[in-house]
């Protein structure tokens, strides 16, 4: 089995339902779900199930209304440096 693209854990502790916009569009989708291994993700295009790679996705939009950069929950994902 192949390591994950995506990292679940940080995924899960965001309080759901998501919303994803991707880097072409204004508007944010409903996430219906999403495949870690493999980085593909479905949302809810007017009530039709719609295949995307998370490539293509800039945020994540959490129930609160915060927004997360997607390039966070990519499992090789490195914090920025804040040297003092």
């Amino acid at each position: 089995m192949s390591e994950d693209m995506l990292n679940l854990e940080k995924i899960n502790t965001l309080p759901h339902p998501l919303m994803i916009r991707e880097f072409s569009h204004d508007w944010w989708w409903p996430l219906i779900d999403i495949d870690v291994q493999t980085g593909l993700y479905r949302v809810d295009v007017c009530g039709k199930s719609q295949a995307f790679e998370v490539g293509g996705c800039a945020q994540i939009q959490d129930a609160n209304g915060d927004i997360h950069d997607m390039e966070i929950f990519f499992t090789d994902y490195e914090e920025p440096r804040h040297d003092a």
